[in-house]
């Protein structure tokens, strides 16, 4: 399977980030940049970046073009993939509701149960979301955020996306609806054009 011939995906993934323009230099390639620290314009003051585990140019590269491929406004970069699961769940609050799907990556499942619940006070419910039946069963008041893989991880379940975020969205237009596409990529599935708010 592959992207219609109109979406100049490869195009796309071997400009996006990298006009020569940005770095003064003009090189076609883009630097690394191997800085930890940056020049301050004035005390506390940076025109960039000022520490290279927040932000530095080679990431910004990297986020962009992420970005790009994935038909987002922007792209957040992380050491891990549950460094992006953890920041993801910590936009919720205590007593707030996730609907998770029963097969998700091991690491998730595990921040949920073992962090989430027991150290943030977060509720979780695990649901087949095969049968979107029980995503409209499951839906309440706290419910903040729904969590899915399509295909899941490591079962290959199949959600369909959009269905899930009108329902969603029916029930209430602030539900976060976050997916993780690890086994697709932007490549052969973006799930953001399907409405949903974060995709992993």
């Amino acid at each position: 399977m592959s992207p219609p011939a109109t979406s100049q995906f490869g195009t796309k993934a071997i400009h996006a980030g990298q006009d020569p323009e940005k770095w003064g230099s003009n090189e076609v390639i883009p630097p690394i940049s191997l800085s930890t620290t940056f020049k301050q314009t004035h005390p506390g003051v940076y025109k960039a970046h000022n520490y290279s585990r927040i932000s530095n140019s080679s990431r910004d590269v990297l986020q962009e073009l992420l970005a790009t491929l994935e038909n987002a406004k922007y792209c957040h970069t992380f050491g891990s993939g549950l460094a992006s699961v953890m920041s993801t769940i910590n936009y919720l609050k205590t007593g707030d509701h996730i609907i998770c799907a029963d097969n998700v990556y091991g690491g998730t499942y595990e921040y949920l149960t073992t962090v989430s619940v027991p150290q943030h006070g977060l509720t979780v419910d695990f649901i087949d979301f095969t049968n979107l039946d029980n995503l409209k069963t499951a839906l309440k008041s706290e419910t903040k955020m729904i969590w899915f893989e399509s295909p899941s991880n490591p079962l290959l379940k199949l959600v369909d996306i959009s269905e899930a975020v009108k329902i969603a969205k029916s029930y209430n237009k602030d539900i976060l609806v976050v997916t993780d596409n690890t086994f697709m990529s932007p490549y052969f599935q973006n799930p953001l054009s399907f409405g949903v708010d974060i995709m992993l």
